[in-house]
């Protein structure tokens, strides 16, 4: 169970300070304290500043809108069916700790989980919409083994059937067939990583534990289902790591690349390409400087490795990249070191990057700073919601939205039918008045976000044809490529101008089964690092 730190920092010496051999409470010394209280006034200047700029040229750089108060640190942020979100602060089981948040009115409904506390916890959405959540908090580096599920229908919690494991910082990543993969999470302290990974399958409510497949990955590791049906791990929350593929049905870990190239977020901006930016680090760890180096990884290519590409403009970490639905990414918040306590450090502008171009471009600053604990997730209508950040450094209670230039480049392009549901590598039909002018026709699974990463979205440009007023439309060819739930389908006209989204479920007539290796070799054999076969 314990997690092999040595061979990390092996691997990365020189890049990181040596992390605390033992779990402690994040509360701020008092050296901490007087630089928070320094700051705030420096912050809200600073706020001020960019709400001048922001409507200066939205066209180009987008615009800002708040902040609004919340009720509480959204340190998890999930889109649900609804076109709501569920948020959750550090304490969920009391009625302040789990809310709903509807995007049009602005109100939130109370949504308490009484019997555990889901901070630290990962989650997903299951193919029905319902979101699972696996793991939680009862003390620093201690996890649960709970799984909670969320109806959205009825806003109400039920028990499902608990890990063989307590993990607290997991991550959930869902398959091709709908069932959940869970990696990593600390169990009782902070190098005691729940090393085994275990599936869940929705439909038997079962669990299925891998001990074969046994790899101590730090904690909230960056995972992506990748179109051949193999599962990436670019990087993680806490530390930068060699990139590993896991082959499931070989039942083996295969290393990727063996370059430790940094990262603290990432996304999947098309279907097996990645990119992350800035600096992985546990905020735990000794205060370090950020990067604001990007790398891409193409899994699509016979050997594929990471390509450095052009840095962006702020050096960041715990920041948050967020896939728009014209294909861009948008980073936001983060700060130029890992200290939480120093908001002069916060990254108040944020950018977008260009897949074409592979470089990014300064847009608005925000209003308030988003640093360890922030959340950002793309809505409905196009917008980006960002909120949170504290409950260990400055606690923000409260959000903004962001309204990338597209939203002021001339009149959005209507959807007026479009399916409920769609199956996979199927032809369906979308009408709209604007058909002739449409030049992208975009779908993004709905987001679930905490601690810098989105362990859902994913983005695919789907093929299609215009004839009149009707779009002939091909769904994605099969569950590697979208997972089976709810997605957001957008029409995006020549300008680049997205249309409000239409939610659509995708499925399989008849999902095809997973099988996992029984005969995966044991970890440790034959190679320097984690003993994983090149």
């Amino acid at each position: 169970m314990c997690w092999r730190r040595l061979t990390w920092c092996l691997v990365l010496i020189g890049l990181m300070a040596a992390a605390p051999a033992a779990a402690h409470e994040r509360k701020p010394n008092a050296e901490q304290r007087a630089a928070k209280r320094a700051h705030v006034g420096e912050s809200r200047t600073r706020a001020g500043v960019a709400d001048a700029v922001s409507v200066s040229d939205s066209a180009s750089i987008g615009q800002w809108s708040g902040p609004f108060e919340w009720p509480l640190v959204a340190i998890h942020a999930t889109l649900l069916r609804t076109g709501h979100v569920l948020v959750m602060d550090d304490h969920t089981e009391v009625p302040a700790g789990a809310k709903v948040w509807d995007p049009v009115t602005g109100v939130f409904s109370e949504v308490p989980m009484t019997s555990s506390d889901l901070y630290c916890s990962g989650h997903s959405a299951l193919p029905d919409g319902r979101i699972l959540v696996t793991g939680g908090h009862t003390h620093i580096y201690v996890g649960i083994p709970d799984v909670t599920i969320f109806d959205p229908d009825t806003r109400t919690w039920s028990l499902g059937p608990p890990m063989q494991y307590g993990r607290w910082y997991p991550t959930n990543t869902t398959l091709r067939d709908g069932r959940v993969l869970v990696l990593s999470g600390s169990v009782d302290c902070a190098m005691c990583i729940a090393d085994v990974p275990e599936l869940y399958d929705p439909v038997t409510r079962a669990w299925t534990s891998m001990p074969a497949l046994r790899l101590a990955l730090p904690l909230y590791p960056h995972m992506f289902l990748l179109p051949d049906g193999r599962v990436l791990a670019a990087s993680t929350q806490e530390d930068p790591i060699p990139t590993l593929a896991l082959d499931l049905e070989a039942g083996a870990w295969r290393l990727v690349d063996l370059a430790v190239r940094d990262g603290g977020s990432s996304a999947m901006y098309r279907p097996g390409k990645i990119i992350k930016s800035g600096t992985a680090r546990n905020p735990d760890y000794p205060p370090g400087p950020a990067v604001a180096t990007t790398y891409v990884l193409d899994m699509t290519q016979p050997s594929p490795a990471w390509r450095e590409t052009a840095p962006m403009a702020f050096p960041r970490t715990q920041h948050n990249l967020t896939l728009l639905p014209d294909g861009n990414v948008l980073a936001s918040g983060g700060s130029r070191n890992s200290d939480v306590f120093d908001l002069g450090g916060s990254v108040y502008e944020a950018e977008l990057w260009s897949p074409d171009t592979e470089t990014w471009t300064t847009v608005a600053r925000t209003l308030r700073p988003r640093l360890y604990h922030s959340t950002a997730l793309l809505l409905p209508d196009g917008r980006v919601l960002t909120a949170g950040g504290g409950r260990f450094g400055f606690n923000e209670l409260n959000a903004e939205v962001y309204s990338p230039p597209y939203l002021f480049k001339g009149t959005r392009p209507i959807i007026t039918a479009a399916p409920a549901a769609v199956h996979f590598n199927r032809a369906f039909t979308v009408t709209s008045p604007d058909a002739s002018d449409i030049g992208m026709v975009s779908l993004l699974r709905l987001g679930s976000v905490t601690h810098a990463f989105n362990m859902e979205q994913r983005f695919l440009s789907l093929g299609f044809s215009a004839a009149g007023r009707a779009l002939t439309i091909h769904s994605p060819v099969d569950g590697n490529s979208a997972p089976p739930g709810h997605y957001m389908l957008f029409l995006v006209d020549r300008r680049g101008v997205p249309s409000l989204a239409a939610f659509v479920e995708v499925s399989a007539e008849a999902p095809p089964p997973l099988t996992v290796g029984a005969t995966a070799p044991s970890v440790g054999a034959s190679v320097d690092l984690y003993g994983i076969a090149p």
